[in-house]
This record gives C-alpha cells, sequence and structure tokens, in this order.
C-alpha cells in the first residue's frame, strides 16, 4: 500500500517540558514572638502564630525551663507568697505562704511545711517590705482579718484605730498596703476611702482619705501602688489610687493631712482592672492589667481609653489578651510579676478557678511574647534572684530542669505563614531543615503547614550519632564525653502543597510516658494526647533546646507541558 509523502524538512511535533527545580528558602528563628493581632496573610516572618513554652531572645528561641516543688503538703491551694527581706545580704529571704487561714514558713526546700499563723479569714493577702527604725517588717492586709507584721521572728496583729467624724475604722476591713515615701496607706475594702498612718509607723492611729468624691464613676478602690517616674524614690514619686471602674487617681506629696502637700496630679479613664494584683512596677513604670490589656500609665493617660492599645504591652497578642479576660475575668489568679534574672515579665491568667493557669510571657529587652502552658500557678513571687509559684498543694520553684516536675514540656511552635516572594505561585514542599542547638539525644516533630490549616507535625529529623562515653561507663581522663548540646542541621522530608507555608515543629524533652519503638537502642518515641511526636535519649533528663533558623525547599507548580 501506497504510504502518503512527507513534506522534506517537516518532524513530528514533539512535547517540551519545563524542569522544575527545587528552590531553597531560609525562614528565620521566630524571635519576634507570639502574634496574636497579624493577619495571618500578611504576618512578619520572624513572628509565630504559636509561640507555647519557647521564650523568644535575641537571634533566637529556646525551650523554657521547669519547675520543681520547694515544698508540698501544704493543706489547701497557696493564694499568696510572701517575701521578707530584711535579712543581711549573705543570709536568704524568709518565704511564706498563705492557705486557707494559716501562713506557713516555706523558707527551706523540702522541709515540712511550718504553721506561723493561723486564723486568718482568707488567704489573699497584699503585702509590702517597710523599715524603720524598729527594723524591717513585712507588712500584710487581706480584708478579713486584722492586718499583721512579721518582724523577722513572728507574725503579730497590727493595732491599727481610725476615726473621722462619724466613721470609724474597722481594721479587719483594711485589703491593701502600700509604702508611699516612709508612709503605710491602707485600702478599706469595697469603699474610696484610704487610711494612711504617720509617717514610719506600722501601726497607731490611722487619718482617713476619702477618695468618694474625685471618683464620679463610683466603684471601690481594688488596687494602689507608688510610681517612681525617676526610677528611684524621690520627689517625683506618685501615689496612684485605682478603682474597680477603672478609674485612676494620681496624687502628689507626703502627707494627704496636709493640704500644701498634697495635691491631686488627674483622674483618668482605663480599662476594667482584673484583680487587687493588677498593678505591677515596670522598670520606672507602672503597668496596670485590665480588660483592655497591659497598659504602662506613662503612655495611658495621655490617651482615651478606645486608644490604649496603641501603647499597651499585649498590643501583639492583643487578641488572645482581650479573648482571655472576656473568659476567665471572674476566675482568681490575675497578676504579673517581673522576673529579673530571666529578664521576664510573667502574666498569669488563670484559666480555671484555683485548678488551671497559663502565663502570658514577654523578653523585657526585646517585647517578644511567648505563652506558658502546663504550669497551674495560683500566685508568682520572687525571691533570692528565683521565681516561686503557688500551686494547688504546693510551693514549686521555676526555671530549673527540663521538666515539669515529672512532666515533660511539651514545647510548640508555628511559625509565620510565608509566600516566599510569590503570592500567586503554587508550590509543592520538599524538605525541611531545622537548625538547632540540641541535646545530641533529642529530635523535634516537624512538618511544613499551608494555606492557614492546622495539622499535627509527625516528620523526625535524622539524629546526628555523637562518638563518647556515657557518664559513670567511660573512664575518666581516658574516655571522650559526648557534648550535652551541638549546632543540629539535619535534613527531613515534608509534603505539603499551598501558595503559603509554614514550620510547625514540637519537641518534649523529657517525657514520661512513651511507646517504645526501637528508633534507636537507647531512644524512645513519646505520644500525648494530640498526637505529638517526639525522640528522645531516655537517660537524658537535661536536654536544651534552642532554634535558630529553618530552611525549606520547594517546586514551583506553575511550570508543566507546553
Amino acid at each position: 500500500m501506497r504510504q502518503p509523502a512527507q513534506r522534506y524538512g517537516r518532524q513530528p511535533l514533539q512535547p517540551v517540558y519545563q524542569q522544575r527545580v527545587s528552590i531553597g528558602r531560609a525562614i528565620p528563628a521566630p524571635v519576634g514572638g507570639w502574634d496574636a493581632q497579624s493577619p495571618l496573610a500578611n504576618m512578619p516572618p520572624e513572628n509565630a502564630v504559636i509561640l507555647d513554652n519557647f521564650i523568644p531572645r535575641a537571634g533566637y528561641v529556646e525551650l523554657r525551663k521547669g519547675y520543681v516543688p520547694w515544698q508540698e503538703g501544704l493543706p489547701l491551694p497557696t493564694e499568696t507568697i510572701m517575701v521578707w527581706r530584711g535579712h543581711v545580704q549573705s543570709t536568704a529571704d524568709d518565704i511564706f505562704a498563705a492557705c486557707g487561714g494559716s501562713i506557713y514558713d516555706v523558707s527551706n526546700q523540702n522541709d515540712a511545711p511550718v504553721e506561723v499563723f493561723t486564723g486568718a479569714g482568707n488567704a489573699r493577702w497584699q503585702w509590702v517590705n517597710f523599715a524603720n527604725d524598729a527594723g524591717t517588717f513585712l507588712i500584710a492586709a487581706n480584708g478579713a482579718s486584722v492586718p499583721i507584721y512579721y518582724n523577722g521572728t513572728t507574725f503579730t496583729d497590727t493595732a491599727i484605730t481610725g476615726t473621722a467624724g462619724v466613721i470609724t475604722l474597722d481594721p479587719r476591713t483594711l485589703v491593701d498596703v502600700m509604702d508611699h515615701k516612709g508612709r503605710l496607706f491602707f485600702v478599706q475594702e469595697d469603699s474610696l476611702r484610704i487610711w494612711f498612718l504617720e509617717p514610719f509607723a506600722i501601726q497607731g492611729t490611722a487619718n482617713l482619705l476619702d477618695l468618694g468624691p474625685i471618683f464620679d464613676k463610683g466603684g471601690s478602690i481594688i488596687c494602689q501602688a507608688t510610681w517612681t517616674l525617676d526610677g528611684g524614690s524621690g520627689a517625683d514619686d506618685l501615689a496612684v489610687f485605682v478603682t474597680t471602674q477603672g478609674q485612676v487617681a494620681v496624687y502628689q506629696g507626703l502627707d494627704p493631712s496636709d493640704a500644701n502637700n498634697w495635691a491631686l496630679v488627674g483622674v483618668y479613664d482605663l480599662g476594667l482592672p482584673l484583680s487587687r494584683r493588677s498593678l505591677i512596677k515596670y522598670g520606672s513604670d507602672l503597668v496596670l492589667l485590665t480588660t483592655d490589656g497591659v497598659v504602662p500609665l506613662s503612655q495611658a493617660l495621655k490617651l482615651d481609653r478606645a486608644q490604649e492599645n496603641l501603647v499597651a504591652l499585649t498590643q501583639r497578642i492583643q487578641n488572645a489578651f482581650q479573648q482571655a479576660t472576656q473568659r476567665y475575668r471572674g476566675n482568681f489568679g490575675w497578676e504579673g510579676t517581673l522576673y529579673p534574672k530571666g529578664t521576664l515579665a510573667v502574666f498569669n491568667v488563670p484559666t480555671a478557678n484555683l485548678s488551671r493557669s497559663e502565663q502570658y510571657v514577654q523578653n523585657v529587652q526585646t517585647g517578644a511574647w511567648c505563652r506558658f502552658t502546663g504550669i497551674n500557678a495560683f500566685c508568682w513571687a520572687v525571691a533570692n534572684d528565683q521565681m516561686y509559684f503557688g500551686a494547688a498543694d504546693s510551693v514549686c520553684l521555676w526555671d530549673t530542669g527540663y521538666a515539669d516536675n515529672t512532666t515533660g514540656i511539651v514545647g510548640d511552635i508555628k511559625t509565620a505563614f510565608n509566600y516566599f516572594g510569590s503570592r500567586g505561585s503554587l508550590k509543592k514542599f520538599e524538605m525541611l531543615q531545622p537548625i538547632l542547638r540540641i541535646s545530641s539525644a533529642l529530635a523535634p516533630a516537624v512538618q511544613i503547614v499551608t494555606d492557614f490549616k492546622e495539622a499535627v507535625p509527625t516528620a523526625v529529623p535524622t539524629s546526628i550519632s555523637v562518638t563518647g562515653a556515657q557518664w559513670d561507663s567511660g573512664l575518666w581522663d581516658v574516655a571522650l564525653w559526648s557534648p550535652s548540646t551541638q549546632t543540629r542541621d539535619s535534613w527531613t522530608s515534608v509534603t505539603g502543597i499551598g501558595y503559603c507555608g509554614a514550620v510547625r515543629m514540637r519537641v518534649s524533652p523529657n517525657p514520661t510516658n512513651y511507646i517504645d519503638l526501637a528508633v534507636d537502642d537507647d531512644d524512645v518515641v513519646s505520644y500525648d494526647g494530640d498526637g505529638i511526636v517526639a525522640v528522645q535519649a531516655a537517660r537524658n533528663t537535661n536536654a536544651p533546646c534552642e532554634i535558630i533558623a529553618f530552611n525549606v525547599k520547594y517546586q514551583n507548580q506553575t511550570g508543566g507541558q507546553l
């Protein structure tokens, strides 16, 4: 059969394919901290959608440390920790825990709690250290008992009396105390009255300062503090009084009974305070915990309440903070504590009354935020440059080791979603490289999450084997010891197709419940209720983890058959 002739020089058309090439990009460690304010589609790449139990530092983020019981066996929840700092520098502070109607000396770790005061109406004391010619005292008031003082040896009821016209003071109604320029001021519960003593006195006749006429929204005074504008204790010190309605009165002077030496600076409207422990010293400033956020008085008093968010310390996490105040405002435990040693400000968020808590934590050097979970604290205090908190039946020391008592700390990160400079390009993610400083025996679980989805990480980068001897098995001065931490940069395969991607990483250095899947001779794989996976050496109980950056490889999916 004859075949049709082909035209000279014509060849059949062959399909042409565009070769896809893997592209590498870097994602910085979320040193900008937890971001609960920016749009997910336009969040700065150095921020994080989730940053739980990782502290943002300058240049890296690190897994927080854990806690150990300091004293156990307390009969009721510890609702106040008080610290007496009257010893010489070489002697440790005296630490007291208030539980129910009693106060216990918990100064020494693992000692049996010693009851040193009983008969109090409740355990919610406000307290201050105060010194005069007679010594150094811890003064405390709770609105149910006569204010008490501790002189370094015993707790004693104060002898405070006061009358003003037809008003007679019942000292059991005094609920808060502050030291303002060498004079003690007390708040009378459920009122707009302040009672103040003579200079340097810890008891005696009190005089009345009635603030009812200046607070036009009513309510009662909930907290007070001295505002030290010059960073010291001098002529710039102001007295600040806050009501339950969010009104703030600022006074200047020494003696409220002397019109020439006491003047009202102003009355201002802020958000509603969250507790009697809502005023916190923050350097030379005061910050107030309100339903609108944590606001510095130096900035907030210049603005209308509607503009507070512009200057709030919690601006970056404003949505999360306001949601927490709406849900948990009625629970006991809202307070803030500065932890100078860790350069942190810890704000306690009680998610269930005297049961569960979490903490919103700010790095005071960078302003970045994170969230702590797994620490069910009801109150906090700093003593001997260390951080303590009160729990259900104990007082605990925090910032030590890498486990919460016997429970593993679960660190969780979800970085900002990143379009890698090409919003309209569909991407197929292939590989992920976490750059970590981490224990050689510990590997995180990682995953790429695409297009604002939720996903649990399951991929585990290959562990780096480290040559070295184990403790108590190698010969001293002969064997080479394994380094406790090292830089890790192992790649792992990931899957995901989308226009943008975020890194999700979880790690738990010290799991207590695990399933042995024989990943390695010395390793175990742990799961929790959310399906978290982490690999770690069973013998390792001290495993720091620092995140430096992430590298990712992907292919653009715009190519295809032409």
